[in-house]
């Protein structure tokens, strides 16, 4: 039974990865489902389990900085796809940020780079509790590591974004003031346990590593990034090359002058008309019209 649901909650970790990159859909929403699908697997585990039984599975995947030392390399990833089981609030905060934030920055950073800024984010918070706590037995797990890493490359790429997030109140907030507010709380956190020695069973510098390495690493996966926000808006000729849209495009000269309403309607377009060279799909890159099979048919407008 053991093997089972260990094999069942590899699946459901690994699938909605798979499914959204094969689908080109987004990452950071295959791995909030991927987190979500886990923690379903776990809380199988413990119900049918017992302590005992999930503390055997958690052995394989939970990051222990003495195991790690001794070789259990791979619990520097696999422990950040682990919640603990009877805490739902611990997977939940990771899915909100995830969620909210981490969708943005896929935009900004596209797909690979996204995945490879939360790699990092999770390794170094794994790294920096191993380091912290050399010869520990203590275990951590989570993807708060990898949670904070997307608030701090964020933070270094794009600080003044604002997206909506629900603090204090639920509506539109800059990036800075989100990130800065959870790195905030967690030097004061950090204080009540390390300076007032207080308990906690958080990992405050799991979270610190996951944050400051992923910040230091976003310009180097910033070269050569060019966002659509960031494309200069460009005059449109009366005259188009599709057919069969004529009232969208009506009614994109009338409303396009706002860049999040241009590109919803270049949106609508794309997924409307053809290409005239050949007969192919559309689709739009940066505030431009191509086509799917070769670009240099149509660069509209």
């Amino acid at each position: 039974m053991e093997e089972v649901l260990f094999a069942l909650w590899i699946v459901a970790i690994i699938g909605p990865l798979v499914w959204s990159w094969y689908h080109k859909a987004s990452v950071a929403m295959g791995m909030t489902l991927s987190l979500l699908f886990g923690y379903i697997v776990q809380l199988i585990w413990g119900w049918t389990l017992g302590s005992a039984g999930l503390n055997e599975l958690y052995l394989r995947i939970v990051m222990i900085p003495a195991l790690v030392e001794s070789g259990h390399y791979h619990t520097l990833i696999t422990s950040g796809f682990a919640h603990s089981w009877n805490d739902p609030l611990h997977v939940l905060g990771n899915i909100i940020i995830i969620a909210l934030v981490g969708i943005p920055l896929e935009e900004r950073l596209g797909r690979g780079r996204w995945l490879i800024s939360y790699i990092i984010g999770l390794i170094g918070g794994s790294v920096a509790w191993t380091l912290a706590n050399g010869g520990s037995l203590n275990p951590a797990l989570g993807a708060s590591g990898a949670a904070f890493g997307i608030l701090g490359a964020y933070l270094c790429g794009w600080p003044e974004d604002e997206v909506y997030f629900p603090l204090i109140l639920i509506r539109k907030w800059p990036v800075q003031f989100i990130a800065m507010f959870y790195f905030g709380f967690e030097i004061f956190k950090a204080w009540q346990v390390y300076g007032l020695s207080e308990v906690s069973h958080v990992a405050h510098i799991a979270h610190f590593g996951g944050f400051i390495l992923a910040y230091a690493t976003l310009p180097l996966l910033k070269k050569g990034i060019e966002w659509e926000g960031e494309v200069e808006l460009v005059d449109m000729s009366q005259e188009n090359p599709f057919e069969g849209v004529d009232e969208l495009v009506k009614k994109l000269h009338e409303e396009g002058d706002e860049k999040e309403t241009r590109q919803a309607w270049l949106e609508e377009i794309s997924e409307r008309a053809k290409c005239p060279i050949c007969g192919d799909n559309l689709h739009l890159k940066k505030m431009k019209i191509k086509c799917n099979s070769d670009s240099s048919h149509l660069s509209w407008p």
